[in-house]
């Protein structure tokens, strides 16, 4: 299936911009590496020399640490790749698989029809893969029609070229442009945000897998916070959840959790303390729930070297 550049000029003129900063080959960008050669030429050690993308939430966007310290950015360094940063605090899982591709946000427009030009505010929609907190407007496709979704207290669907108005059933499908990120390594970090709805996190995380070209994926794995010791609910619900990735998807898993919580200090009273709470130590964490630069330091480590023993 490969990917085609959009119709509009301006919009391919942005999409090579978006290539040229990820260091994503123009093949890689409109979908020519097939399944067959998902990631183009390799790096001089047999390993892909493409982008990683690491979807997620602000665990992902690196909420906690000073800036340039997220583990996408991290991982950058460790690499040497460029990495995408598809952390948006306070989304939920599938905020961003649809954003990622896997699951597209399902959007209802007044009178069921996309205007001739200008934009036009939707009337519903299955979930909001644009909002208050980023990542900014997305580009993509609407019942045939390229254009720009934003958001301004509503979403905001606006099509690339003016012409004639076109119909479009309730509940249609946005696909953002996703040029790149189907056939490179993705990083998958979904549902810290609504880990209480296992089933949807988990439902989330399939189709954004199953979109992918390849098998180069990792999942990892949800942290609980430092209110959230062992006997708690919500400490049950994600060891739980955390179970039945590591099941689903057991060579793409990384069970990061129980890697940060084995990583205390233990020359320092709280850590212990956490340690035998089964939380992340407090060392390794800025507040209750995010992590600080030395904990997002092991994300970033941990996943640099599965992707070398892998050989991606």
């Amino acid at each position: 299936m490969k990917k085609q550049w959009p119709r509009s000029a301006a919009t391919r003129v942005f999409w090579t911009a978006v290539c040229s900063i990820l260091s994503v080959s123009l093949s890689a960008c409109d979908g020519s590496n097939g399944p067959d050669d998902p990631d183009g030429a390799g790096g001089p050690d047999g390993s892909s020399s493409g982008a990683i993308f690491a979807w997620g939430d602000s665990w992902t966007s690196g909420v906690g640490a000073i800036d340039g310290e997220s583990f996408p950015d991290q991982l950058q360094s460790l690499t040497g790749r460029t990495v995408y940063n598809g952390g948006v605090s306070g989304q939920t899982s599938d905020q961003i698989a649809a954003r990622q591709g896997g699951a597209p946000a399902l959007l209802t427009l007044p009178g069921n029809m996309i205007p001739g030009s200008g934009p036009v505010t939707i009337q519903n929609q299955s979930t909001f893969p644009v909002s208050a907190e980023g990542p900014g407007p997305i580009t993509g496709t609407l019942g045939g029609v390229h254009g720009m979704l934003s958001f301004n207290g509503n979403l905001v669907f606006e099509r690339d070229d003016s012409g004639a108005p076109v119909a479009v059933p309730a509940q249609s499908p946005f696909d953002p442009d996703t040029y790149g990120s189907q056939s490179e390594i993705n990083v998958f970090w979904l549902g810290g945000n609504n880990f209480y709805d296992p089933a949807a996190v988990k439902s989330d995380i399939a189709k954004s897998v199953a979109f992918l070209f390849s098998n180069k994926y990792i999942v990892l794995g949800l942290l609980n916070a430092g209110s959230e010791p062992i006997g708690s609910d919500s400490y049950a619900l994600i060891t739980q959840l955390n179970a039945d990735l590591a099941g689903g998807y057991p060579n793409n898993f990384i069970n990061i959790r129980k890697i940060l919580v084995d990583s205390y200090d233990s020359s320092q009273p709280q850590d212990v303390i956490d340690h035998r709470n089964d939380v992340t130590p407090s060392s390794l964490r800025n507040d209750d729930v995010h992590l600080n630069e030395a904990g997002y330091a092991i994300i970033a480590q941990q996943v640099a070297a599965f992707i070398r023993s892998e050989g991606w």
